[in-house]
This record gives C-alpha cells, sequence and structure tokens, in this order.
C-alpha cells in the first residue's frame, strides 16, 4: 500500500500551481514540524525549505533522531525525500518558533505554499513522557499553556491582506490547531481556509459543546487512523477515517496511514477503537476537572518515579501495572481505564 512517502516520489515535481494543495500535503508539512530546526537560518523568513532542510541535515543524522522517537524519525526521513522535489524545494519556510518549560512545549512554522496560501503547522507530541503528559491535561483544564501560544501565534501571524491560510498539525498539534481557530480573533479568522487536526485530541464537553467550536465546524476536519486511540481523547466531530498499515497506537504514525493517488484512503472506525472513545468518554462524564487531575497526576507521578522518558521504555517497566493498581488515590474503575490505556501504549500490532 502506498504512503506519504510514495506519494512525494509520484507528485514531488508537480508544482502546486499545477496542483493544488490537497490533505496528504497537509499531513505531509504537519509531520516536518516534528524537527528541531532553532540552529538553521529558519527565522530570517527569506529560506527556502531546501536550504533550511540541508542546514538541519549537516548537523544530524538518523542515528541521532532515533532516539527521540517515532514520529521525529518519520519527519527526519520526510524532509530528506522532499528536499529535492520540486513540489516542496522552493518553499519560503517562517515564523519558526520553539519555546520549552516545565509545563508546556510549543513550536510552529509557516510554509509559503503559493503567492496567495500559507500553511501554519503546530508540532504534536511524540514518545516523550512529558509531551503526553500535556496530551491528557486537556482533559483537566482549559485552556492549557500551549493553547495560549497557538492563538497568540494565529493572531500574530496571520495579515489581514495577507494569503489564504491552512492550519494543521497531528497528534497535540491537531488539538493546537483546533483551539487556536476556535479562539482567534474573528476578523484574521476570515482568513482561515481549512483546520486539520491530524489524529489529535478533541475538546472536553464544555469546549465541545460551545458556540466557539460551532462557528469553525465548516472548516474543521479531523482526519483519524481507523484504530485511533488519541483521536478518540475528548470530544470531537466532522473526522475522516484513513486506513493505516498498524493498529492501535501504531498507526497513529502518519507513515504509516495508506494514500490512494493523491488522497487517503478511507476507511471505517475499528469496533476496538470505538469500544476505548466510549470508555473514554463515559469515563470523563463521570469524574470532575479535579479528580480527573488527582487520576493524572498518580499515574504520571508512578510512571516518572520509575524514571522512564518515554513509551519506547513503558514496556521495559514490568511492575508498572502492579504500580497502577496498588495506587491509593483513585478509584477501580480509573485504575481499570489507565492499566487498559497503559496495555494499548506498549502493545505494537
Amino acid at each position: 500500500m502506498a504512503n506519504i512517502f510514495d506519494y512525494v516520489e509520484k507528485y514531488g515535481n508537480v508544482r502546486f500551481e499545477n496542483k493544488k494543495f490537497n490533505e496528504v500535503d497537509n499531513l505531509i508539512f504537519s509531520t516536518l514540524a516534528y524537527l528541531d530546526y532553532s540552529k538553521t537560518n529558519i527565522n530570517d523568513n527569506c529560506h527556502t525549505l531546501e536550504e533550511v532542510g540541508r542546514q538541519y541535515l549537516r548537523t544530524h543524522t538518523r542515528r541521532d533522531i532515533r532516539k527521540l522517537g517515532v514520529a521525529t524519525g518519520v519527519a527526519y526521513d520526510l524532509l530528506t525525500s522532499v528536499l529535492d522535489k520540486e513540489r516542496y524545494r522552493h518553499l519560503i519556510v517562517s515564523n519558526y518558533i520553539y519555546d520549552a518549560k516545565r509545563d508546556m512545549q510549543f513550536c510552529a512554522m509557516t510554509f509559503r505554499v503559493t503567492r496567495g496560501l500559507e500553511y501554519i503547522a503546530f508540532e504534536g507530541t511524540d514518545q516523550l513522557i512529558s509531551g503526553w503528559r500535556e496530551d491528557f491535561e486537556m482533559a483537566c483544564s482549559f485552556p492549557v499553556p500551549s493553547h495560549i501560544e497557538a492563538t497568540k501565534y494565529l493572531n500574530e501571524h496571520i495579515r489581514l491582506f495577507g494569503p489564504k491560510v491552512i492550519v494543521g498539525g497531528h497528534s497535540k498539534g491537531g488539538n493546537l490547531a483546533l483551539v487556536a481557530v476556535m479562539f482567534m480573533s474573528n476578523v484574521k479568522r476570515q482568513r482561515v481556509k481549512i483546520c486539520y487536526n491530524n489524529d489529535g485530541p478533541g475538546l472536553r464537553r464544555k469546549e465541545f459543546e460551545s458556540e466557539a467550536y460551532q462557528k469553525i465546524l465548516k472548516k474543521y476536519i479531523h482526519i483519524v487512523p481507523h484504530s485511533t486511540i488519541v483521536g478518540a481523547m475528548m470530544r470531537n466531530s466532522n473526522y475522516q477515517v484513513v486506513k493505516s498499515d498498524k493498529e492501535n497506537l501504531m498507526g497513529h504514525s502518519p507513515a504509516t496511514w495508506q494514500v490512494t493517488d493523491d488522497h487517503f484512503t478511507h476507511g471505517r472506525r475499528s469496533e476496538h477503537s470505538l469500544e476505548i472513545e466510549r470508555r473514554l468518554w463515559n469515563w470523563l462524564d463521570k469524574h470532575d476537572d479535579a479528580d480527573r487531575k488527582k487520576v493524572l497526576e498518580a499515574v504520571f507521578g508512578t510512571i516518572e518515579g520509575c524514571d522512564v522518558l518515554d513509551t519506547m521504555s513503558l514496556k521495559k517497566v514490568k511492575n508498572l501495572v502492579k504500580i497502577f493498581r496498588s495506587t491509593k488515590d483513585i478509584d477501580k474503575e480509573s485504575k481499570d481505564l489507565v492499566v487498559g490505556l497503559f496495555k494499548e501504549v506498549t502493545t505494537r500490532k
């Protein structure tokens, strides 16, 4: 089955003026945002993707990237694939920002696709536990610091009389795109053409039922793999399902999404994914923000206490399930949910 790399090989030398931007290009730009370009000249606002990419590759090897997780590895391979392609190499990349604090990791960048169109990409969550913690924070409080930064980014970098803009991201980046478009300036939102959430979390019930969400639905597209777990977190709608080569959490990787010609291969949500969604939503409806926060602190306190830094290391800690079950601060239903999600994260299919 074809994927984004096959798409790049097939259409990589067809410029955007001759073949319009599509949903696969959206995933490509969202994925490229996973790389740390802070040591390149990207902020000069006049450099092409090829120039910035070659600077990046001079100081980073595939071996360096491997320890940073699956999504970053896919981004590295994708960057090497697009650098010599006419469709991508001449694009101007700009407005890069990376900000990491104890309670937040935020990264965004802008691609000038054509004179009349830009794509703003927000970086998502990779294998790092700190990023996953921030994802789950979204179920406890709103807005989280990254939401504020993403909204600020759109307000600052979208021009009233500038090009139309497509906003997107993968994983947490997709959620940031959604929330930022919801709460950005009403006037500047008119410049936003589409908002893509590529298998990112949804919203708490309050925000899902808000007027702000209803206002952007015509522009909003939520794309999830058929066995999505991340995209099932919290409430969402307007989703499109794409077939993935992998099941469960492994299907979260952009490299596993199947492509037919210039669009994703559409599929149906698996029963397993729908069951996880039902369990998550039922649990969220039964617990308020304070209860959710208590579970979050108990779970991630346990994980961090075992010196686990990424999801790849979780399966190496054999007694983690026992520790979860013995935690006194959370109820049995919450323990069962946590253990079930832990098994999803550590089981590859």
